[in-house]
């Protein structure tokens, strides 16, 4: 971990506090108005309004700015009086210190206020700095700048986390990472808006990033994948799509074919696991617009293993390797005390279908599609890890354990037609988080948002039951099997039609819209989609 100092906001962020600014810029300005000044065309913040106003009249201002500034300054000394730290902060803020990270606070509040404030509560720190130590205020970054220097850190070794989009701006004019917390009311898409590298509740989420909690099992979260992405994948001219949220597969091309190129791990199962390990790889290839050619598998056994078992792991993919024409060229296998189940990881490789079609730009009105139904990945596993379950629903649990075959987990001739008959804007398997993250991580990808019809969204029945009895969400259930596929709104009917040909469970589920939020349409009212990179199964 590279990031050894947090830069801090402080009122919003550290500190919970009223302070109406919106009372004190009016009283500032019939105090201007009083002076006869001249007055800032357009409405600034305090700060800047005053700053502007000095501009305007000069040394005429003098008398007026020292006024206004007292008043600004008893405000805020008013305000104090009644401010306390978040909940969490001071245990997290003293965790930071006895792991060694270093703290700052920069504040655009008065020094005198915020200093009385950090000893009067405690609040553990190393370095403070105020309005009255810079020229300019975020959100001009002179505060983070200064900070940076002080703590005698590079800028890749520190992150700023504060409450207000500035705090985020101003870190973006310096290149360093930053922080949006939600603890005094914005909305996440306030900060990712603006280019925030993480969004969370509030600063004590943070230790997620930092290594201080412990992360989830299952899929790491979206913001922490997504940092690792940008971070560390450098690729040449040859990789025409890299990873991302929602990208499963690369494109690579080698001047003669376009190759896509996936890996994926198995780790929920154990019976079957070739089958899975050949169909999820090859379901994220098609939905590149690619054909599966070629696989390479690891498999690492837990100690113990006996060799019937490495066998019927190698019998299980090469049989479903075979039923697609996808040739298993290499890996590695071992027994190893790390592991306690099988782990297999198959990287495969794919060739570029050369008439499937892509268009790169989503436009509003385009329609998001759903092919078969979500949850049937999810309804084999839990019928085959939950006995109460086959006691419950017997009959049920038998439909449910061979689900991963009929109706089948995989997708590539339902991802193939559409390649074939239309073109596709974007294309995507649902896997851990289900249909719910399967949609957030299609709209990242193609850069909309989307509303969402819950109703039509279309449930394997098991997995409804299962879900229901178990009382985990269906929607966050891991849901190899259903296929999402975002077209042109002229093209839908044309598509819709050639699956129902195919007698193919099919739908539309919802709409694009420019605004980069997912809505989901309950009952007549419109939520946002909820979703989590932990799957619900891992939950239980």
């Amino acid at each position: 971990m590279q990031v050894r100092g947090i830069i801090f906001d402080f009122d919003g962020t550290i500190v919970s506090q009223e302070i109406d600014f919106k009372e004190i810029f009016l009283e500032i300005r019939k105090l201007l108005l009083f002076y006869k000044l001249k007055e800032p065309e357009k409405h600034l913040p305090i700060l800047e309004y005053l700053d502007r106003v000095k501009r305007l009249n000069g040394k005429k201002a003098g008398k007026f700015l020292q006024h206004a500034r007292n008043i600004l300054l008893e405000r805020e000394k008013e305000a104090s009086k009644n401010a306390k730290p978040f909940e969490g902060v001071h245990q997290f803020l003293r965790q930071l210190k006895k792991e060694g990270f270093l703290i700052g606070i920069i504040t655009r509040n008065s020094r005198i206020v915020v200093k009385n404030l950090l000893e009067e509560k405690e609040i553990p720190h190393d370095l403070l700095l105020a309005r009255e130590d810079v020229k300019k205020v975020k959100p001009h970054p002179a505060h983070i700048g200064l900070m940076i220097r002080e703590m005698k850190l590079r800028k890749d070794q520190v992150i700023v986390a504060g409450d207000h989009p500035m705090d985020v701006i101003a870190a973006k004019k310096l290149g360093v990472l930053s922080c949006g917390v939600l603890s005094s009311g914005k909305k996440a898409e306030e900060f990712f808006d603006v280019g925030a590298d993480f969004v969370y509740r509030d600063i004590t989420e943070l230790a997620y990033f930092l290594g201080l909690s412990k992360l989830p099992d299952g899929k790491i979260e979206h913001q922490l994948l997504r940092y690792l992405l940008k971070k560390y994948c450098r690729h040449d001219r040859s990789v025409l799509a890299g990873p991302g949220i929602g990208i499963d597969a690369a494109l690579i091309d080698t001047k003669r074919k376009i190759l896509a190129i996936k890996t994926d791990p198995i780790t929920l199962v154990s019976k079957d696991i070739g089958t899975y390990a050949v169909t999820i790889n090859a379901n994220d290839i098609v939905c590149a617009g690619a054909k599966p050619r070629w696989l390479v598998a690891t498999a690492i056994f837990p100690s113990g293993t006996t060799f019937p078992i490495i066998e019927e792991t190698f019998r299980d993919i090469s049989g479903a390797c075979q039923k697609q024409g996808i040739s298993l060229v290499g890996g590695h296998t071992e027994i190893s005390p790390c592991v306690s189940q099988i782990l297999l990881c198959c990287s495969m490789i794919g060739e570029k279908m050369k008439n499937a079609r892509q268009i790169k730009r989503v436009k509003p009105g385009d329609v998001l599609i759903l092919v078969k139904q979500a949850g049937i990945e999810g309804a084999s596993i839990l019928a085959r890890e939950h006995r109460q379950l086959a006691e419950r629903f017997p009959d049920t649990v038998k439909k449910a354990i061979n689900a991963t075959k009929k109706p089948g987990i995989s997708i590539v001739k339902e991802a193939m037609l559409a390649w074939k008959t239309v073109p596709v804007i974007r294309m995507h398997d649902p896997t851990e988080g289900g249909i719910a993250a399967g949609i957030a991580e299609m709209a990242e990808c193609a850069g909309c948002g989307f509303i969402v019809e819950g109703k039509n969204i279309s449930y394997y029945r098991p997995a409804k039951i299962f879900s229901d009895y178990l009382g985990i969400n269906v929607s966050g259930l891991i849901s190899s099997g259903c296929l999402l596929v975002l077209v042109p709104e002229k093209y839908s009917r044309k598509i819709i039609n050639v699956y129902r040909k195919h007698k193919i469970p099919v739908s539309i589920i919802g709409y694009a819209i420019k605004e980069k939020k997912v809505l989901v349409k309950k009952n007549g009212i419109l939520d946002e989609l909820k979703f989590s990179a932990t799957d619900e199964i891992l939950k239980k």
